[in-house]
Parts: structure tokens; C-alpha cells; sequence
């Protein structure tokens, strides 16, 4: 990206909906130091999806070397197929093989979704980030690039993981090598991951962690929940209840059969059940969109 498009791209930051902001002369703009941030791009290289896939190989590279990865992986796409996901999530010997196969593709798309100047304004300043779901570190990887095509002066991102699976070792090696290869000090991000059932009403940090978000993310996962239709429209409801105000959600979800949710005799897109709840008010949305791309390799 050349200066003149890094410089539009920063003045969008702070827009909520990609119209053009009101001029404000009542407060000067924050500073920030455009070499640092021109060195900042340089973190991820002329390829920064290369650099994405490189990092993740380093970090999972044990796993690649099993001698059973291939038929574990099997043994997980197959329960995909059942939409067996707690067998997937809460096995142990799954978890590795998981991330090492599902993660390369699924960050290099949310590194693009974070990316964009609506997601960009968070990573920017002190904020809270809730990701449901998020154990295997696609969302970790891809908020943690994301972080450094912006200014790294106000960076005080707290990163919450939530998952069902114990994904601490997963996500241990993937922050390291996160910090050693893009430079991101525990100041700039905070990462915590938490081990619990989104869908236990007597979880209570659950609630708590709802309340204080500015972004919550559902990435590739409320197809899952809603396996136990009651208990993901009970959790719905009481975010949309608990959200605090100016607060985000943000929802990724496949755009074929395993986003079909069967309710009585018709089936719905899980989006179209977000649609309907007129507590929420859209601020970007797309049906569909496909990420590509052409060259992936794990050198």
C-alpha cells in the first residue's frame, strides 16, 4: 500500500459506517508518528499472507510432524459431516490437528475481514475484544496482523478467547511466535483465553464478559451452538440484552448447508435470525463473499 492509500485508509478509522464523517474542528486529531507506522508495514512483509501462513507453520509445526495427522484429520472431517462438534472440540488429540488444518484458511479471511476500517477503528485504542469460539487461534492470528497495519501509539487491545475445548497449549505457542515474528508487546495486546460452555446459563463470567465488550465476534461458530436450538436462542437474547451501548457484534458464518438452521418445518440462514432482531442495528452485512487466495503455501 502507497502513502496516499495508507493515509485515506486512517482517516476512515473512526468511521462507523463507511459515509463521510462530519468535519470536527472542536478537538485536534491524534497524533501519530507516520515512519513508525510505514516500518510497522514492513513487519508482515511485501506478502503479508505468506507471512500469516509462515507463522502459523513455525507454531504448529510438532503437529505437521505427526505421523497420524492425516488420519486424525479424517476422523474430524467426518464428524464435521455428522455435526458431531462437541466430539471435535472437547477430544483432546483433535485440537492440534484442528488448528494446524483449519486455521491457515479461516485467518488469512478474518485477517482480511479485520482489515477493514469499520473492524480497524478497535485496534486502534484501549478496547475489548470477546471472540466466542475462538480456541484454535484464527482470531488471535488475524486480530494479531491486523494490529500492525495501523498505528501502534494507542494499541491496548484486550483479547478474550473464549472455548469449549483446551486449546491452552494451541494458543500458548501461537502467541509466542506471534510476539517474536510481529513485535506485539503484552501493553499493545492482552490476550486471556477461557475454558467454559457459552451455553451454561449459570456461567456467569459468560455475562459479565458480554457486558463489558466493545466487539463480539461469533466467527464460523453459531452453526454450532444452535445444535441446541433453546440453549443458543437463550444466549442471543441475553446478549442482545447485556450488550453495552455502542458496542459491536460481529458474525462470520459459511454460506452453505451447515449455516441452515431448521425451525419447525421451514429452514433459515442463521443470519436472517440476526436480521430479525430489531434490537441490533446493521452496520455492514453481505450475504455471501468469497476470499481467495492464489498462492498458499506453508515455506
Amino acid at each position: 500500500m502507497n502513502t496516499n492509500k495508507l493515509s485515506d485508509s486512517l482517516k476512515e478509522l473512526s468511521l462507523e459506517n463507511g459515509a463521510t464523517a462530519p468535519k470536527k474542528t472542536s478537538k485536534p486529531k491524534a497524533a501519530y508518528d507516520k515512519i513508525a507506522l510505514r516500518e510497522r508495514w514492513k513487519i508482515l512483509g511485501t506478502d503479508p499472507e505468506q507471512s500469516i501462513l509462515s507463522m502459523i507453520r513455525k507454531a504448529c509445526m510438532n503437529t505437521f510432524a505427526r505421523k497420524d495427522f492425516f488420519k486424525i484429520l479424517q476422523m474430524i472431517k467426518h464428524s464435521f459431516v455428522q455435526r458431531d462438534y462437541e466430539g471435535i472440540f472437547t477430544e483432546a488429540i483433535n485440537l492440534e490437528v484442528y488448528t494446524a488444518a483449519y486455521v491457515p484458511g479461516r485467518a488469512l479471511c478474518y485477517f482480511e475481514i479485520f482489515c477493514r476500517p469499520q473492524l480497524l477503528k478497535f485496534l486502534t485504542k484501549r478496547s475489548r475484544i470477546y471472540c466466542v469460539g475462538s480456541g484454535s487461534g484464527s482470531e488471535l492470528t488475524a486480530i494479531a496482523a491486523a494490529m500492525t497495519r495501523v498505528p501502534a501509539e494507542y494499541q491496548q487491545v484486550g483479547l478474550i478467547m473464549q472455548d469449549i475445548g483446551d486449546y491452552k497449549s494451541v494458543l500458548d505457542s501461537l502467541e509466542s511466535t506471534i510476539r517474536e515474528k510481529w513485535l506485539l508487546s503484552q501493553e499493545q495486546l492482552q490476550c486471556t483465553y477461557e475454558q467454559s460452555d457459552v451455553l451454561d446459563p449459570e456461567n456467569h463470567e459468560i455475562d459479565a464478559r458480554l457486558q463489558e465488550a466493545d466487539l463480539i465476534t461469533f466467527m464460523f461458530v453459531m452453526n454450532e451452538l444452535f445444535v441446541k436450538k433453546a440453549a443458543a436462542m437463550a444466549l442471543i437474547q441475553k446478549m442482545v440484552e447485556t450488550m453495552k451501548k455502542g458496542a459491536h457484534l460481529l458474525v462470520v458464518e459459511s454460506a452453505g448447508s451447515f449455516s441452515h438452521l431448521k425451525v419447525g418445518d421451514k429452514t433459515y440462514m442463521v443470519y436472517m435470525l440476526l436480521d430479525a432482531i430489531q434490537d441490533l442495528e446493521l452496520v455492514v452485512g453481505e450475504d455471501s463473499r468469497w476470499y481467495r487466495y492464489a498462492m498458499l503455501s506453508s515455506e
